[in-house]
């Protein structure tokens, strides 16, 4: 992937970057020399030499958020490229999950070997402290950890270590199921369960969400085929799959559901795309034009814990929409806080005005039930319905809510 973006022209004399300011790009030389000065806190300035044509200046900028380290100026006409922090992001999210973690921990070390080195260029009191040392020690440590768990993470995916269990989404008026969300977890032979929270970050910062996700939308579509020779009567239950930001980044995310789809011979209503609406606060690249398409295509478009980030309205309008599901925070203090009552009432007044379906998470008791009925609220999720359960358990529950009719 290309990532050397806009070229800039900086006479001789021009200050480049600045010692202090926060940068966001660094630069290639494409022609022209510059000279680097570093500022001591005595106010000493040290010469610390010359790059020429095919250097790189100001790297640390893509790397961390850390103030530029020395002053930059052209000591003739010089022609730079600039590198973005977003862009070299995005070049890194390409990679191999695995090379990408090693390149973190190689660039947090180079980090640490530049600090170390203006350390001794510096005063003492500028050295960092004990604290700082074992803070970036543990940041290390940390990132090794997440290299073995990908690792892992890789093997499981293709070992079948990982499961989907499915919690039902209920008719609020009929208490008949009309759906169902796929949730993933990590089986590991030797850690045992390993919880969602602890490898669905990691999965999603290397890259290998991507893989697991087209894993959880197969094997959601092989699980419907089997469910409808059992219960032909419910071909119309559909499955949400979450995806994230790092889904919609990927090249050939619609292609790849499509191919899916049309390989085990799902109908494309009957999987809807979750998502969180912080990826929308986020705007990642062509999530709209994406989203849009999977619509167009007849997938539904789920917003998972909706009211839980910054200005949520602003976007509805936006976006295809058609299903929100209420953050279960709200659902549990509903029942003792007016004012949050009062929210969850304007929420789902969305479901006439902008008709959009509502789903209430996190039900569990049955007075959270009741003010809901009275609320008229669509539908619901949570372990007074069900808790999330295996395939193997679907037909029974269906028969409790969904009786076949003779």
């Amino acid at each position: 992937m290309e990532i050397l973006k806009a070229e800039k022209v900086f006479k001789a004399g021009e200050v480049i970057m600045t010692q202090g300011d926060v940068g966001s790009c660094a630069y290639f030389i494409q022609e022209g020399r510059v000279g680097i000065v570093v500022e001591k806190s005595d106010g000493q300035l040290l010469h610390m030499g010359t790059r020429g044509p095919g250097s790189i200046i100001g790297e640390m900028a893509i790397v961390d958020n850390q103030p530029r380290s020395a002053t930059i100026r052209s000591l003739e006409n010089c022609t730079l490229l600039e590198i973005t922090k977003d862009d070299f992001a995005r070049s890194v999210r390409g990679a191999n999950p695995i090379v990408r973690l090693i390149a973190q921990v190689i660039l947090m070390r180079y980090r640490d070997i530049l600090r170390r080195s203006q350390t001794l260029l510096s005063d003492s009191s500028d050295s960092p402290s004990p604290e700082d040392l074992e803070r970036e020690y543990a940041e290390q440590i940390n990132v090794v950890e997440a290299i073995k768990m990908a690792n892992e993470f890789k093997v499981a995916i293709a070992s079948n270590q990982l499961i989907l269990n499915y919690q039902p989404i209920v008719s609020m008026s009929s208490g008949k199921i009309l759906g169902f969300e796929a949730l993933m977890r990590w089986q590991h032979p030797e850690r045992g369960l390993i919880p969602p929270d602890v490898f669905i970050p990691m999965a999603e910062d290397s890259g290998l969400i991507i893989e697991a996700s087209r894993w959880a939308v197969r094997h959601v579509c092989q699980m419907l085929a089997r469910l409808d020779r059992l219960r032909p009567d419910m071909s119309h239950l559909y499955v949400s799959v979450n995806f994230s930001a790092t889904d919609f980044d990927e090249d050939g995310f619609l292609e790849n559901l499509q191919d899916i789809l049309g390989e085990t011979g799902t109908d494309a209503s009957r999987i809807h795309i979750e998502i969180t609406e912080r990826l929308l606060l986020k705007q990642p690249k062509n999530v709209k034009e994406t989203l849009d398409n999977c619509r167009d295509r007849g997938m539904g478009i789920v917003i998972d814990d909706f009211g839980t980030g910054y200005s949520s309205l602003s976007y509805l309008h936006q976006y295809p929409i058609d299903t929100l599901k209420i953050d279960q925070s709200f659902i549990r203090k509903m029942q003792h806080d007016t004012m949050v009552k009062g929210l969850v009432k304007s929420i789902l007044s969305l479901s006439d005005n902008m008709n959009i379906k509502i789903i209430a998470e996190g039900v569990e008791e049955l007075e959270e039930v009741r003010l809901l009925q009275e609320l008229n609220c669509d539908m619901a999720q949570g372990y007074f319905f069900s808790r999330p359960i295996a395939e193997e358990f679907l037909p029974e529950l269906l028969r409790k809510h969904n009786p076949a009719v003779a």
